[in-house]
């Protein structure tokens, strides 16, 4: 079963709903009541028509579905821990994603460097054996295809010129003249995945939750569940929450911005970038171009070993998903893709059969952060508003085509009540 939201959506549409306290405030919103939650609709299913009904479902993000999906049965496949060549194909498919969608936002900025980064994330897709529009390389326990020789010879070549151009973007957009503000002052905290050593890390296997400056939690990702909750369980905006914190102290943000908000990025031209972007107004902008200067930077690291790997036939074995024998139970993966995020839950019955699954996208969470955006917008000389509107949407990012839209064509309607 294939899922296609643009037959249950407009996805080139957005509405902004604004209300007014009693002493005449505005208070606004994006609507998400139009996004649909799939989790439902999973229930009944084998766990692997579970993971290629997931795959399907965001045609913008699909392979931060695929990564969190197989994450949460890599828990349950009964199998041995993932070898590191199948960890860095991965690894490799996740930066490459991340690129593209970066890139399609650059596109605005800077066509030709937009086109450059287009291009090499489709050869870091294709080196990690997804060359389609959604990804096949990942399943439970390990990937399906090994990169060739051939294919990463190719990417490394273009490497360099990749990140020289993600380094130009970052001055750019980082300008004092072009910096964007208003991301700075959220009131909620900033979550991110990092890795073992603490390093702020998009595959990574721990979460890290920062308010300010200060660390006020760091769990594994399988306690997800036990660390977030839904104000609204089942909604389209389910208004998650961090229990600690509880429904009016913990709201939070993910993405970009709660990505390089949590710690030190690991990698010397993004970590130089980064402090820049600290030190200054702290615009969404920004974040994805250092974001993906540092992936880049990862990547020509990552490609080297990879290259010794396979040349070395040192890769271990394929799994054959067909094979996989589910273990009945509960099991949480999370991805950190380019909007932040994703949290896929599964709970498999003794009949193999997906029981439950709650899937937690960067759009939901980042509802809150939006809001008080727009609201920020709205409090605005109407001659400011459509303008800080769109602004607002570009910040938060909203898991739809609007996003990417040029100035003056995101179709917004605006309904006040």
């Amino acid at each position: 079963m294939k899922i296609n939201l643009d037959e249950i959506i407009d996805p080139m549409e957005g509405r902004i709903v604004v209300t007014h306290d009693s002493s005449g405030r505005p208070q606004a919103r994006f609507d998400l009541q139009g996004l649909p939650r799939v989790d439902a609709m999973l229930e009944g299913k084998t766990a692997l028509e579970a993971l290629t009904m997931t795959e399907h479902l965001c045609g913008i993000c699909p392979v931060a579905h695929h990564l969190a999906g197989t994450r949460a049965l890599d828990a349950l496949s009964g199998l041995p821990p993932i070898v590191p060549a199948a960890q860095l194909t991965r690894r490799l498919l996740h930066y490459g994603s991340i690129v593209e969608a970066h890139s399609l936002r650059f596109l605005m900025q800077d066509r030709d460097a937009g086109v450059t980064l287009k291009r090499v994330s489709k050869k870091m897709l294709v080196a990690a054996g997804s060359p389609g529009h959604f990804p096949a390389t990942a399943v439970p326990g390990g990937v399906s295809v090994w990169p060739a020789a051939p294919a990463l010879c190719d990417l490394s070549a273009d490497l360099a010129t990749a990140r020289d151009t993600a380094e130009r973007l970052c001055d750019s957009a980082l300008a004092p003249h072009l910096e964007t503000s208003g991301t700075g002052d959220f009131a909620g905290a900033d979550v991110a995945l990092i890795d073992e050593n603490g390093a702020p890390d998009v595959f990574g296997t721990k979460v890290r939750v920062r308010r300010g400056t200060s660390t006020i939690d760091e769990f594994d990702f399988s306690q997800w569940n036990e660390r977030v909750a839904e104000e609204i369980p089942g909604s389209p905006a389910p208004r998650p929450y961090l229990r600690a914190g509880g429904p009016e102290n913990g709201r939070y943000r993910v993405g970009p911005v709660a990505q390089l908000s949590i710690g030190i990025l690991p990698t010397p031209r993004a970590a130089a970038a980064q402090e820049r972007w600290l030190a200054g107004a702290r615009g969404a902008a920004g974040a994805r171009a250092i974001m993906t200067l540092h992936v880049l930077e990862r990547t020509e690291a990552l490609t080297e070993q990879l290259t010794q790997l396979v040349e070395g036939h040192d890769l271990g074995e394929l799994v054959d998903p067909a094979t996989v024998q589910f273990t009945p139970g509960s099991g949480t993966g999370l991805m950190d893709g380019p909007r932040g995020i994703l949290a896929h839950t599964f709970t498999i019955g003794t009949d193999g059969t997906i029981q439950a699954a709650r899937i937690l996208t960067p759009t939901a969470q980042n509802e809150p952060w939006l809001a008080q955006l727009l609201t920020q917008a709205s409090a605005l000389d109407q001659a400011q508003q459509a303008g800080a509107w769109e602004q607002s949407i570009r910040e938060a990012d909203p898991c739809l085509p609007i996003s990417s839209a040029p100035a003056g064509q995101m179709g917004l309607k605006v309904e006040n009540v």
